[in-house]
């Protein structure tokens, strides 16, 4: 049984026994990445992850359906206010961006924590969230080239794509802030609108990479106002599309500033989630010096959507 309230309420609903001796614990839906409901990357954030048995968080995280849901933890580090842990509907995984800026905006909103930054601690280490304004920020962790690929058969075909419709003029490269990708530029706005994932081929890529996620994305924009125009797909994740990647959008501006040759800083927009009709967009800053990127930042707003209990 789930209760779902449409509310913006800042107060946990009680915990309570179940007629059959269980327990209900409460969780909260929220939107990253969009000014309003139904629109940006959907998240199930579980402020009570101890209330849960190791074996039911996996199960959980599949009922949910969602890119990924999260369970907060009493922090284990001084450093830290918070530990979180991510799952997709099919595995954990170390960090991701919208969880955690949906997290962080959750854990402000029924008043668990009041800190600013709050230090939240993933598997794949500490990241500290500000609140600004009307969106939320994350430092990322420092940015990895860590391969660069040929403008190759196999990866257009992944897509659906012909060769000549990847652009040949900006490099194809797996990057990672802690969630690692493969970036590969498409021509126009059309080719990656036209994308239809073999998803056996796709697998054939990114097997060999170690990676489960292919970012293709076109510097043509749906708004003109925004820098460049992205789709994700991870379905080795049990994610067939996302509509906003948040981690790998740190990613995606540490590339961006590679291809700058000069110490300028650098902000960003990233649009996604329009062919899904969940329109996405994510604030990238990057700051340089000697022609080095030093500081990754990525934000967005966050909206509630619901609260409800989860019989368990």
């Amino acid at each position: 049984m789930i209760e779902r309230t449409f509310a913006r309420q800042r107060k946990l609903l009680p915990f309570a026994s179940t007629a059959s001796g269980g327990m209900e614990i409460p969780f909260y839906q929220v939107d990253v990445f969009t000014d309003h409901i139904f629109g940006g990357n959907p998240l199930a954030v579980f402020t009570k992850g101890e209330c849960f048995q190791e074996n039911q968080l996996q199960q959980v995280a599949r009922e949910m359906n969602l890119s990924e849901t999260t369970f907060v933890y009493p922090s284990t580090k001084d450093e830290a206010d918070f530990d979180v842990r991510i799952f997709t509907p099919s595995r954990e995984i170390p960090f991701a961006g919208h969880p955690t800026l949906g997290t962080a905006f959750v854990l402000r909103m029924n008043g668990s924590v009041t800190s600013d930054p709050i230090r939240l601690s993933f598997k794949a280490g500490i990241i500290p969230v500000w609140a600004e304004n009307d969106k939320g920020f994350m430092q990322h962790p420092p940015a990895k080239t860590l391969h660069e690929l040929n403008h190759s058969e196999s990866i257009a075909k992944a897509l659906g794509l012909s060769v000549n419709q990847l652009d040949g003029t900006l490099p194809v490269q797996v990057v990672s802030t802690g969630f690692p990708a493969l970036l590969v530029p498409v021509i126009s706005l059309k080719a990656v609108q036209g994308i239809a994932l073999n998803p056996q081929i796709l697998k054939e890529v990114l097997g060999p990479l170690g990676i489960d996620m292919i970012y293709p994305f076109c510097r043509e924009t749906v708004k003109t106002e925004n820098t460049v125009h992205s789709r994700a797909f991870a379905p080795g994740l049990g994610i067939p599309e996302d509509p906003a990647t948040g981690s790998v959008a740190g990613a995606m501006g540490a590339y961006w500033a590679n291809l700058a040759k000069n110490d300028a800083d650098i902000t960003m927009t990233i649009e996604q989630g329009y062919e899904m009709e969940r329109p996405s967009l994510i604030n990238v800053e990057i700051s340089k010096q000697e022609g080095k990127t030093q500081q990754i930042r990525v934000g967005g707003q966050t909206q509630a959507v619901f609260k409800g209990m989860m019989s368990i």
